[in-house]
């Protein structure tokens, strides 16, 4: 028990001096992923070439992100203030079905990731790109999982390809990738098999001027604890018998004894309590209409906690003589729409980010009034005093 309540003081203080540190994106890349040659979801990933991504990717209805570095890759939530946070939501089991808790397992199958370059190649968004076939064999033994194709342009200074051995690795609980010193970026992937009808493609690429907050050691430490909180719990429901473990497994923190100071709630709240400092950028935002996370939102249960209005609100926005008031329009209300999603836990909005469009928006929307002429100012203001 001692030891146990060292360990615990041990993260403790590490998570204590532990700080965030500003990260910043040059690239944004969306990936479409297609089934049997139809569409059936995207990918969207932020890149680094200090080799920092942030990926976010939509499962079961609901987008998450996940951050991946040379320390490994965690799923996150993205908050205020672009500061991301660890996320448990992919550890239930409304994902993994599981009623036990062998994948928190220590006895996993280690795989060596086997790449072999091939002799052809394809171009995607202008850039030719060499095919791979990776192989994950398993260390010791001729067991192998299903083969992979990934045409990569490894000429390229990003390398991304520590992302798709960081999602394996995660899905996979009783899996470890060891990687192959493949380098390079990766703009198509699929099953070796099925590769020209089940894939990932890079659709689109652009510069980015993206950022956020994050400490991604402390994050993994607070996981590691969760974890261990969770095998202990386990391991009290098999000595007890206990009927309210499950209950008990899922808390955050697991009280040692009622007089230990870990306990206090107060400690944890001073630790998450940094926010970076407010400069006011609003004004100068550039907006992409295809980042709206309601664009973005296939699951229906999401839809009945949002204005009417937002289901169709693109087809619904009207036509105006003056040049440019449509999009100013339709971004104002697809941010409101953002902002209503938050409603959710597992909401993919970054609310400060949506908060600044809104207040750009509005701001545009009140000084144009003057230059409208009476047929514009009259649908935009029927439009707006309209809206449920």
């Amino acid at each position: 028990m001692k030891k146990l309540l060292f360990i615990c003081l041990f993260f403790s203080f590490f998570l204590g001096i532990s700080q965030e540190k500003k990260i910043n994106f040059d690239k944004e890349i969306d990936y479409k992923i297609m089934d049997k040659n139809k569409f059936d979801g995207f990918l969207k990933t932020y890149t680094s070439k200090s080799g920092e991504f942030l990926t976010k990717i939509t499962i079961k209805n609901l987008p998450v992100y996940f951050f991946t570095d040379k320390i490994g890759t965690s799923s996150v939530g993205l908050e205020m203030n672009n500061r991301l946070e660890g996320s448990d939501i992919l550890n239930s089991s409304m994902y993994y079905g599981f009623n036990n808790y062998s994948y928190l397992s220590d006895d996993k199958k280690e795989y060596r990731l086997e790449s072999k370059k091939m002799d052809t190649k394809e171009t995607i968004l202008g850039i030719p790109c060499s095919h791979y076939l990776l192989n994950f064999k398993q260390k010791d033994s001729d067991e192998r999982k299903e083969s992979f194709k990934v045409c990569i342009d490894d000429h390229s200074s990003y390398n991304n390809v520590p992302v798709l051995s960081g999602l394996i690795n995660f899905f996979d609980k009783n899996t470890k990738i060891k990687s192959s010193g493949l380098k390079g970026l990766i703009l198509k992937g699929g099953p070796e098999k099925t590769y020209d009808t089940e894939y990932f493609v890079a659709s689109s690429m652009k510069d980015s001027k993206d950022f956020v907050y994050f400490d991604h050691l402390k994050t993994m430490m607070k996981q590691q604890r969760k974890q261990d909180s969770i095998m202990l719990a386990h391991q009290k429901e098999e000595e007890d018998m206990v009927t309210d473990t499950v209950a008990y497994a899922d808390s955050s923190f697991v009280e040692i004894d009622s007089t230990t100071a870990l306990a206090s709630p107060t400690h944890y709240v001073q630790v998450d309590s940094y926010i970076p400092n407010y400069v006011s950028e609003y004004k100068k935002i550039q907006s992409d209409a295809s980042d709206l996370a309601i664009n973005n939102t296939i699951n229906k249960n999401l839809l009945k906690g949002i204005p009417k209005h937002c289901k169709n609100f693109e087809a619904e926005i009207p036509s105006f003589n003056h040049k440019g008031l449509k999009g100013h329009l339709k971004n104002y209300v697809g941010q409101m729409c953002d902002m209503y999603l938050t409603q959710s836990d597992n909401h993919s909005v970054g609310i400060k980010i949506t908060l600044d469009e809104i207040r750009r928006e509005v701001l545009y929307l009140n000084e144009i009034q003057e230059k409208l002429d009476q047929s514009d100012k009259k649908k935009l203001n029927n439009y707006l005093k309209n809206l449920d």
